[in-house]
C-alpha cells in the first residue's frame, strides 16, 4: 500500500486536522492538554505506519521547520491577545519573576544532577545541557490554558513566553562562555538584548506604517513572511529572535499606547486595526494547523 501517495496524504492530513479539532473540545471538557492527545495520536500512527510499510521515513527536517514556525505563531498569537495597561504592570512583573526563578532554579538542579552523574562533564557544560530542559515551552503551555479564566491565562502566557525568551538568551550566553573564540560574556549578552529590542521596535513601527498603505487584499501572509524572515535573520545573527515576534505583537495589539504624540499623525488607526484583527484570525488558524502537525509528527 502506498501510504504517501498524493491522495492518501490529503486524506491523512484532513483526518488529523479533524481529530485535532475534536481533541480541542475534549481538552476543554476534561482539562487534558490537547497537545498530549496529539502526541498520543502520533504514537498510534507510528505503529500503523510501521505495519503498513517497511520504509523508514525521516520526519526530522519537517519537524524542525514546523517547530520553528509553530513557536513563532504561538508566541505571536499570545502577544496579539495581551493588553498593556497600567493595572497589568504588576502581573507582568510577577510572571517575569516566576519565569526567571523557575528557569534558574530548575536549570541549577538539572545541572547538579548532570554534573554528578555524567563523567567528565564540567559545571558550565552541565548548565548548558540543563537549560533546554528547564524552559516552560510556550508551544505546550499556551494551547493548554485556553480554558482558564482571563487573568490566569494571561499570567501563564506571559510566564511561558518569558521562559522561552530568557531560556534561549541564557543558552546563547552559556555557549559564548564555553567558546573561547566567542566575544560573549555579560557585555556581549547585554548588547545582544539591547540590539534585539531596538531592531524589534524599529521593525514593528516600520511594518505597521508600511502595511497600512498596502491596498492588496492578500497581504497578511506577506506580513507573516516578513516576520519569519526577521526571525530567521535574527537567529543567524544570534539575536533573541522571539523578542522580535513578541514586541511586534504587543505593539500592533496596543497601537494607541505606542503611537502617541507626533507618531499618531502617521497612523491610520482604522486600517491598522483591520490588519490587527485579520492577522489575529490568520495567526490563530495557522498556529492551530502547524501545532497539530508538529505534535503528531513529534509523537
Amino acid at each position: 500500500m502506498d501510504v504517501f501517495s498524493s491522495y492518501n496524504i490529503i486524506i491523512e492530513a484532513s483526518v488529523i486536522l479533524i481529530l485535532s479539532f475534536i481533541f480541542n473540545g475534549i481538552s476543554k471538557r476534561t482539562n487534558i492538554p490537547s497537545v498530549l492527545l496529539l502526541i498520543f495520536l502520533g504514537v498510534i500512527l507510528q505503529f500503523i505506519l510501521s505495519y503498513l510499510t517497511s520504509d523508514e521515513v525521516d520526519f526530522f527536517p519537517a519537524l524542525e521547520v514546523l517547530g520553528i514556525i509553530g513557536l513563532i505563531m504561538i508566541v505571536l498569537e499570545a502577544a496579539l491577545e495581551l493588553e498593556l495597561k497600567r493595572e497589568k504592570l504588576i502581573p507582568i512583573i510577577k510572571s517575569l519573576s516566576v519565569a526567571l526563578v523557575g528557569l534558574l532554579g530548575s536549570a541549577y538542579l538539572a545541572a547538579l544532577i548532570l554534573y554528578q552523574f555524567v563523567p567528565e562533564m564540567s559545571m558550565q557544560s552541565a548548565w548548558l545541557y540543563a537549560t533546554p530542559l528547564s524552559i516552560l515551552s510556550s508551544a505546550i503551555i499556551i494551547p493548554s490554558v485556553s480554558g482558564l479564566d482571563p487573568s490566569k491565562k494571561e499570567f501563564h502566557i506571559y510566564e511561558s513566553t518569558f521562559s522561552d525568551i530568557m531560556g534561549i538568551m541564557m543558552f546563547y550566553f552559556l555557549v559564548g562562555e564555553l567558546n573561547p573564540a566567542s566575544q560573549g560574556g555579560a557585555g556581549g549578552f547585554a548588547l545582544n538584548i539591547i540590539l534585539t529590542i531596538v531592531i524589534s521596535v524599529v521593525a514593528s513601527y516600520a511594518i505597521i506604517l508600511i502595511f497600512q498603505e498596502i491596498k492588496s487584499q492578500a497581504k497578511l501572509f506577506l506580513l507573516i513572511a516578513v516576520l519569519l524572515l526577521l526571525y530567521a535573520i535574527g537567529k543567524q545573527l544570534h539575536l533573541s529572535s522571539l523578542l522580535i515576534i513578541l514586541i511586534f505583537g504587543l505593539i500592533i495589539a496596543n497601537m494607541k499606547l505606542f503611537f502617541r504624540g507626533k507618531l499618531a499623525n502617521f497612523l491610520d488607526y482604522e486600517k491598522a486595526h483591520r490588519i490587527y484583527h485579520e492577522l489575529h484570525i490568520v495567526t490563530l488558524e495557522t498556529a492551530f494547523v502547524v501545532r497539530t502537525f508538529f505534535f503528531v509528527i513529534f509523537g
